[in-house]
């Protein structure tokens, strides 16, 4: 047997199995530390899993009542009868899993470098791309062990018995890590103006429609990819100071690029990117505005598909998105501007949210979804600009509406 062909170790994996036979203190320690995809062998993974169904179904977990989960005869029955006796120490358990974890882990590296190595000799993958998801992938399993290939199904009623997790906010009520949001409008209303916005207070750790609404300041990134560096410096100086005096500073928190028109498809582009990525490391990003990412317009999904991958490579890290795009130019049914992205129909079910800003007065703005949000977030109905440098809601949209009216 070569090196090689050294996958695990079986008496690790034993040992673990008849210490959680024996103790549920044991079992619990041991869940922190692995899971059933962590076993090398099927046969350990299924005899690790039936403990947990009883355990969550709130049986007794012993040699007996394990064996009875599987058919006499079966790898599983026959396994679980030699752990009888064992000279498993249960105080040793947290080694026990130690080790099988420490084996699992050389597996998915050891499996996902095959993946790297056989994809990067493929002509038709994008290497910037590829680069990418593999560091992704790779971060995975240096942070957590595991991929996402290996999370095990499970029934409805154990997905169900679970506690829901608590949303990973960036903007408590408002924005996760990994949403990407899309926003679209009337030329000139102000659409750059609102997501620096976001990223400035966000770096403030203040809420950016409600300044009352603190959280620890975020890292957020501005990839300006139309404007100058003058420019941009002159959009975020009123928007910095009115934080700067009434919140906190996010000048440390947050970085700006200026990018000029860039193919986010090429290798070098997307490269200068994700370095910006790996040194800042941000937890969100606005970048833009959509027809400055790519030299052609994006008509079709096929035009779409390499554009939106790209993007997508940076959500991977766990970066919440803020996008500008430009609105068709064709009426809708109430013969207003149609708000939805101008292009492919694949822009439109892309994002988590997609809002556009249509003008109803001087300084006024609705806030309208262009697609059905995937989930209810605490977002305006109307803005509104105050003291020339912010968005705010406008309270009662009915009354201003009424007051307009007259």
């Amino acid at each position: 047997m070569t090196q090689d062909d050294v996958r695990s170790d079986p008496q690790a994996e034993h040992a673990l199995l008849a210490v959680c036979m024996e103790s549920k203190t044991a079992r619990a320690k041991a869940r922190k530390a692995v899971i059933g995809s962590d076993f090398d062998s099927l046969v350990n993974e299924r005899i690790w899993d039936a403990m947990g169904a009883l355990d969550r179904a709130d049986k007794d977990v012993d040699f007996v009542s394990v064996a009875a989960m599987f058919p006499a005869g079966t790898p599983e029955h026959a396994t679980v009868l030699t752990f009888v006796g064992a000279a498993s120490i249960p105080d040793h358990v947290e080694t026990y899993a130690a080790i099988v974890r420490s084996w699992a882990i050389r597996r998915n590296v050891n499996r996902t470098a095959r993946e790297a190595l056989q994809a990067s000799m493929s002509e038709t993958e994008n290497p910037a791309l590829l680069a990418g998801k593999y560091a992704a992938k790779f971060t995975a399993i240096r942070d957590s062990g595991q991929t996402e290939d290996d999370f095990t199904a499970v029934t409805l009623a154990e997905l169900l018995a679970e506690k829901d997790d608590e949303p990973d906010w960036l903007i408590p009520g408002l924005l996760e890590r990994r949403d990407r949001l899309l926003l679209t409008g009337e030329e000139g209303l102000g659409k750059s103006h609102l997501l620096r916005q976001f990223a400035v207070h966000a770096s403030a750790g203040a809420h950016p429609f409600d300044s009352m609404v603190r959280f620890k300041p975020i890292r957020a990134a501005i990839i300006d990819c139309e404007n100058t560096k003058g420019q941009v410096r002159r959009k975020l100086r009123g928007t910095t100071d009115w934080v700067q005096r009434y919140v906190g500073d996010p000048t440390q928190n947050l970085m700006v690029d200026n990018l000029p028109r860039i193919d986010i498809t090429r290798d070098r582009d997307l490269a200068k990117i994700h370095h910006l990525l790996d040194t800042w490391a941000p937890d969100l990003v606005v970048i833009g505005p959509l027809y400055r990412l790519y030299p052609k317009a994006l008509q079709t999904d096929d035009d779409a598909a390499p554009v939106l991958a790209a993007i997508d490579s940076i959500r991977d890290r766990g970066i919440a998105l803020l996008i500008e795009a430009h609105a068709g130019h064709s009426a809708g049914k109430e013969g207003k501007r149609d708000l939805r992205p101008r292009g492919s129909s694949a822009l439109m079910g892309w994002p988590e949210f997609g809002f556009g800003l249509r003008s109803v007065a001087a300084g006024y703005a609705d806030f309208v979804q262009w697609r059905g949000p995937r989930e209810e977030r605490a977002w305006p109905q109307r803005i509104r600009k105050a003291d020339g440098s912010r968005w705010l809601p406008h309270g009662d949209a009915n009354d201003y509406a009424a007051g307009i009216a007259s």
